[in-house]
């Protein structure tokens, strides 16, 4: 013979807890030896998927944040500094980008220009 067996759903349960975090992602420009310099950091304990440093030049940011770059690196490259290799002065655009998830187009995290 077949047992039926009955179990409410409730039975199961168990209490769910729910958390939420705020992370800050920062960008400074700093001139060292003539060059423009970046450096950066986050409050997050994990790192901005695919996170990129990026500087460009011109009048604004472009809309897609992966064209027209004059310089870029990895955020895992070289700790979290980095020598631009270009020349200190006005209007370099540089941001903090950073894959939207999943693996999809880039985002700018943080932003700045040079004055």
């Amino acid at each position: 013979m077949n047992k039926i067996l009955e179990k409410n759903i409730s039975d199961g349960a168990t209490s769910v807890t729910e958390a939420s975090g705020t992370f800050t992602w920062n960008l400074n420009a700093y001139q060292l030896h003539g060059n423009l310099w970046l450096s950066w950091s986050t409050t997050a304990p994990f790192r901005a998927q695919q996170g990129q440093i990026m500087v460009y030049n011109g009048q604004s940011f472009p809309a897609n944040p992966q064209t027209n770059m004059k310089a870029w690196t990895w955020d895992s490259d070289g700790g979290s500094q980095w020598d631009t290799g270009l020349p200190w002065g006005s209007n370099w655009y540089c941001a903090y980008c950073a894959q939207t998830s999943p693996n999809g187009l880039y985002a700018y995290v943080a932003t700045l220009v040079t004055k």
